[in-house]
């Protein structure tokens, strides 16, 4: 786990060189996690309350907020990283317990389309806006990303360990809304779908019993996504002054 905590904090150095005007966001993420057909594979081969190969997990970002200049489309490339998600469960084995963890570094793309203010041209944050609440502030997400991914094998009581590193492409798509604090904040909770097809894990073979898993070692990661974003508007505020409205 400190190796995820160090990254963070190199991300948010390297944030922190940029220029005091930059717009930029903070964001938190509740993943529920699906893989297809292993998780099918676990319900019909293990008689035990587990039913994810690799349950749910954390995932914390940083972006970088830009916007077209005429239309209330948004952009806010982000770097991200999926914390470890473990489950454990009996084998075949005697006197030992197998346990899988997933976890990943990501680049999220998340584009923000206000469909009902969408000609609004204002280059100011929600909270600065003219006009009702609702169409102002909400917005649909479309979100391309990369996945750098490791997934893991690992053999409580008998040291043996089986790991697999992978790229896999992702897309989100959703919906969420802008509640504008003051000049500086806004908070925007959403919910978001997120597909990543043909994710690998070959080394499922050595998990005993053998079988468990038959053949299938390809199979795409569903989650539904939880976020809420904490956007900072510091050029705002320095270009117009804290409390203009």
């Amino acid at each position: 786990m400190n190796s995820y905590f160090k990254n963070l904090v190199f991300a948010i150095l390297l944030f922190s060189v940029i220029d005091a005007t930059a717009q930029f966001g903070v964001r938190a993420k509740y993943n529920m996690n699906s893989f297809s057909e292993w998780d099918i594979f676990l319900n019909e081969n293990i008689n035990e309350n587990i039913d994810k190969i690799f349950p749910s997990n954390i995932e914390v970002g940083l972006d970088y907020w830009f916007r077209l200049k005429t239309h209330r489309i948004e952009f806010m490339p982000e770097i991200a990283i999926g914390l470890k998600s473990k489950s454990s469960y009996p084998t075949s084995l005697p006197s030992t317990g197998a346990e899988t963890s997933f976890s990943y570094f990501a680049f999220n793309f998340n584009t923000q389309i206000y469909a009902f203010d969408l000609t609004g041209d204002c280059d100011c944050p929600t909270f600065s806006k003219q006009g009702p609440s609702l169409s102002k502030g909400f917005f649909f997400t479309i979100s391309p990303g990369i996945i750098y991914n490791t997934k893991e094998l690992t053999y409580e009581t008998v040291s043996s360990s089986f790991k697999s590193n992978q790229i896999n492409l992702r897309l989100g798509i959703g919906a969420g809304y802008d509640i504008g604090i003051n000049n500086l904040i806004t908070i925007s909770p959403s919910i978001q779908y997120n597909l990543a097809p043909g994710v690998k894990f070959s080394e499922l073979q050595n998990l005993e019993p053998t079988t468990l898993f038959g053949n299938s070692f390809t199979t795409s990661l569903n989650q539904i996504q939880f976020q809420i974003r904490f956007g900072f508007r510091p050029d705002y505020v320095k270009s117009y002054g804290r409390g203009r409205r």
